[in-house]
């Protein structure tokens, strides 16, 4: 929740975030600061302050980012003018809550180097934190995760168990790797929220069915590939016709495939429909009168 600071408060947030910059980065040191394009935050002491997030010359881009991978993408954006640390004063902490995936990014990928809750958190965009913080392919996965995935997105794995990667509103489940029918079914029936399928690409295991690959790569798009670790794919928006319908049973009425009408035939349906206070849809009806499905 952003507070609200009156301006006595905020001059003195300014003073105190410029000194602790001072004590976290050396001098002649270029620092990147969340700053609504205010220069009083970017007026550093022996040190060149930039505005984040910034066009290329380092002036400030007059927007937020709109997701967690735009933010990222203008920390790339700060080290090509030169930054070499962040800094989020108070008054930006709201960022890590918003934008989640940046701050898990963060963590994972550059060394926090200064953290005042009272004025700002500082972070050493050049070095990573120390390899123990992220172990080995656990570590990797959760940095590629946190990431790229949005807010409240389902997570299908194949070949990696549910446990370490779930995540405040993802919902993690995994999927055999035995059957592309249950594959396709089990992803048409997913809600309306993102949903993707992070796929095991590790050394030694069994690679996987030449069916199940083809019916997965037919209804999610590569978003993101780790070399000998992992494949993570976006499900496509499914409509109903390429959902899996299931195998008739006895006593089910036999289904009617669409066959195209003639004019008069058309006209004569349109009618009809109108009599029974059905809307016609150009002389096509999805929908039988309950009468002729008796």
């Amino acid at each position: 929740m952003i507070r609200r600071i009156g301006p006595e408060e905020y001059e003195e947030l300014c003073r105190t975030v410029g000194t602790a910059v001072a004590e976290a980065t050396p001098p002649q040191s270029v620092v990147a600061v969340v700053s609504k394009g205010d220069p009083k935050l970017t007026d550093l002491q022996d040190r060149s302050g930039l505005h984040f997030p910034s066009d290329a010359d380092g002036r400030y881009a007059g927007f937020h980012p709109r997701t967690s991978e735009e933010a990222i993408a203008q920390v790339d954006t700060a080290r090509a003018a030169g930054a070499e640390y962040l800094c989020i004063p108070q008054t930006a902490f709201w960022w890590l809550e918003h934008y989640q995936g940046f701050a898990n990014w963060l963590g994972a990928h550059c060394r926090s180097v200064g953290n005042r809750p009272d004025a700002c958190l500082i972070y050493e965009l050049l070095r990573s934190p120390a390899p123990a913080t992220q172990p080995g392919a656990e570590g990797q996965l959760r940095s590629l995760l946190d990431a790229l995935l949005p807010g409240q997105a389902l997570l299908f794995t194949i070949g990696f168990s549910s446990e370490n990667l779930s995540a405040p509103g993802r919902t993690v489940t995994p999927l055999s790797r035995s059957s592309a029918f249950g594959l396709r079914r089990r992803l048409s029936d997913v809600p309306e929220q993102p949903a993707f399928v992070l796929v095991s690409r590790r050394e030694g295991e069994e690679p996987m069915e030449a069916a199940l690959e083809r019916s997965l790569y037919a209804i999610a798009t590569p978003v993101a590939r780790r070399e000998s670790l992992c494949d993570l794919l976006q499900v496509k928006s499914l409509d109903s016709g390429s959902r899996i319908s299931r195998s008739p049973r006895v006593g089910d009425e036999p289904s009617e495939p669409p066959s195209p009408l003639d004019g008069e035939a058309a006209d004569k349906l349109s009618k009809r429909l109108e009599r029974l206070g059905l809307p016609g849809d150009n002389g096509v009806s999805r929908h039988r009168p309950a009468r002729e499905r008796e």
